[in-house]
């Protein structure tokens, strides 16, 4: 994906995924005094000077977990930091011992080819039990369109969090608060003879935590998003961040930015793809397998630079580039060939946030390209390497896109979840018996979201596993004895719309006979077995990345002088968010069990724990059915 979360001095995602709202609980090893927030805004002749003036105040209550001495700040082009002042301060003795070395470093996170973020790094000395460290530093501001957010909690508990603003009188400030439901914040407004002063201030916080599969931390961290709304000068209103149209209009002012030079390569390269084609629909799907395929993705955190695409023939030479430079290739060569194209601005599915609600560059971190083809709106990303043309990149469904028109106007449209018949695994296996063992001959095919999963997982978390490591992690079929054998994949590149996976199985010590008889369960997947959700531990919903559905066609042969003596009932669970059904038929000298497993949500809120948890034990319950063969 792409940079602009990156831009803001937020420490958010370095935290996994809940939050728990409740008092200080005495037994933590580590909490926060105080947390303080100072943002004195000055503005003269048009020109803003934003400082911050950040203090953290903690306290060591055990010395179990002394790593939260180990402090690192975080700036980039948009930000400096002033007058760090760092001490701990040892009530046994009385003393208080100032850090004394702060290194400067690049930071570059995994998949970011190039970032003008940098850290501060130091230690607090002599940190033990009873141990209070304290914080202080300025953040200068340089662009009035960051003014960020400030989080009223945090990885550990806070006694007392503050958040102060100053500005001008004549200067406006927007905010609205996220997730604070369960906590009490109290707000105040004061006057000075210049000046305005907010002050937002919270107690007894409890602490950030992490739960699996749960959404991102915005939604569920408290915590506040202000913005400069506008300012009067010379009695004219000056726009900064009123609503989405000021946003619009400085997206639409770096986009003017963008380099329109040496242009003729590209625009061949596109009329070339296109003229092999009749329809808008086939034109547009080949342009796009053609970036995917040629423009290697590598994110860039630079300044502006971060905001502002790259021209198309510095991408289309270079055959490379983050999203917004992606997109803006994918919009230069589709308007070519005549088909209505625009650069979208967008959040992934990790930002809660709505355009009107929030009208700052918070809201996006993503930039794709949106095309209009017999009517219809197709977002495409060529970010997402795997993902078919038709289908937006999965993190973006159910999200707003910020469609940019023209440089004076936009629309707001969200992007479709994708129905789960668009992302199927249809897995074709053959099992025989013989000699005790099980053998089987399996084909799974793949489309949609199921297929970047896939693909994504075999290039990136494979690693320098094997084939057969990688599968027997991933699939875990029949038992721990299970072999796999003639793995072969067929290609993976985005123009085929499909991907086929398949492989032998050898699997002892499975099959169970006793006398005469053999029992045999035919459910060598049990995907889905492990994912029963603990009702009494779990605070937040269940993240789904996409709907789907697993189709099954199992044949079992029937060993030579077998006969079948028992077979399972049709079983299913038919609910209107996930199900499954399955059934057996013997036919022709063989067994043949049909399974179908749906999901078609993304997500699993807590007042549907209790169904979740039914159709999961009725799936494991079903997976333990075994046929029986005898002699």
């Amino acid at each position: 994906m792409t940079i602009s979360y990156l831009k803001f001095p937020v420490f958010l995602l370095f935290f996994a995924a809940s939050f728990c709202f409740a008092q200080i609980d005495t037994s933590e090893d580590f909490h926060f005094l105080e947390r303080t927030e100072n943002i004195k805004i000055n503005l003269k002749k048009g020109e803003f000077n934003i400082v911050k003036s950040i203090h953290e105040k903690a306290e060591y209550l055990t010395a179990n977990k002394l790593y939260f001495a180990n402090e690192t700040l975080r700036f980039d082009s948009f930000t400096k930091l002033e007058d760090i002042e760092a001490t701990t301060y040892l009530p046994s003795t009385g003393k208080t011992i100032k850090v004394d070395y702060i290194e400067t470093k690049h930071e570059f996170d995994d998949g970011i080819f190039y970032s003008d973020q940098q850290t501060k790094n130091f230690t607090f000395p002599a940190v033990t039990k009873g141990a209070i460290t304290d914080l202080k530093y300025k953040e200068v501001i340089t662009e009035p369109h960051f003014l960020g957010l400030f989080r009223f909690g945090t990885y550990a508990p806070t006694k007392k969090a503050v958040l102060r603003i100053e500005f001008p009188k004549n200067l406006q400030i927007g905010y609205k608060e996220f997730n604070t439901e369960n906590i009490t914040v109290n707000f105040n407004k004061e006057e000075t003879k210049n000046s305005n002063i907010y002050t937002w201030t919270t107690e007894n916080v409890a602490k950030y935590s992490g739960e699996d599969d749960a959404e991102a931390a915005l939604y569920y961290l408290p915590h506040i998003i202000l913005h400069i709304k506008n300012y009067e000068e010379k009695g004219k209103t000056i726009p900064v961040l009123s609503n989405v149209t000021d946003l619009y209009s400085w997206y639409a002012s770096l986009a003017k930015q963008v380099d329109e030079n040496d242009l003729q390569k590209v625009y061949k390269i596109a009329e070339d793809i296109a003229k092999k084609y009749d329809s808008d629909f086939e034109k547009a799907e080949a342009i796009y397998n053609w970036v995917q395929e040629n423009i290697t993705y590598v994110a860039f955190e630079d300044g502006l630079g971060g905001f502002i695409p790259r021209g198309a023939a510095s991408v289309c030479n270079n055959r490379y580039g983050d999203c917004k430079d992606m997109a803006n290739l994918l919009y230069v060569m589709l308007n070519r060939v005549g088909i209505p194209s625009f650069r979208t601005w967008i959040g992934t599915r990790d930002r809660p946030y709505l355009y009107d609600e929030v009208p700052t560059p918070m809201v996006d971190n993503h930039m794709i390209t949106a095309t209009v083809i017999d009517k219809d709106t197709i977002f495409i990303d060529g970010t997402d390497s795997y993902v078919n043309f038709g289908m937006p990149s999965s993190f973006t469904q159910t999200k707003e896109a910020l469609i940019g028109i023209s440089p004076d106007k936009f629309i707001l449209k969200k992007v479709p979840v994708q129905p789960s018949e668009k992302s199927k695994a249809i897995i074709n296996t053959t099992i025989t018996f013989e000699d005790g063992s099980i053998k089987a001959s399996e084909e799974r095919v793949f489309t949609g979201y199921e297929k970047v999963d896939f693909v994504t997982d075999y290039l990136y978390k494979k690693q320098d596993n094997s084939d057969e490591e990688f599968l027997n992690t991933t699939l875990a079929l029949g038992n721990n004895k299970t072999k796999y054998q003639n793995i072969k994949v067929s290609p993976i590149e985005s123009k085929h719309k499909t991907l086929t996976l398949s492989f032998d199985l050898l699997i002892e010590s499975y099959a169970k006979t006793i006398g005469s008889k053999t029992i045999l369960n035919l459910n060598i997947d049990r995907t889905l077995s492990k994912e029963k959700i603990d009702i009494a531990k779990r605070k937040y919903g269940k993240k789904i990345d996409h709907k789907f559905e697993k189709e099954y066609t199992t044949t079992f042969v029937i060993p030579e002088g077998y006969k079948v003596t028992s077979m399972p009932k049709p079983i299913k669970y038919d609910g209107k968010a996930y199900g499954f059904s399955i059934s057996y038929e013997e036919k022709d000298g063989k067994i043949i069990q049909s399974k179908t497993i749906y999901i078609n949500t993304l997500r699993i809120d807590k007042e549907d724990f209790e169904s979740w948890n039914t159709f999961v034990k009725k799936l494991i319950k079903a997976y333990k059915k075994s046929i029986i063969i005898e002699k």
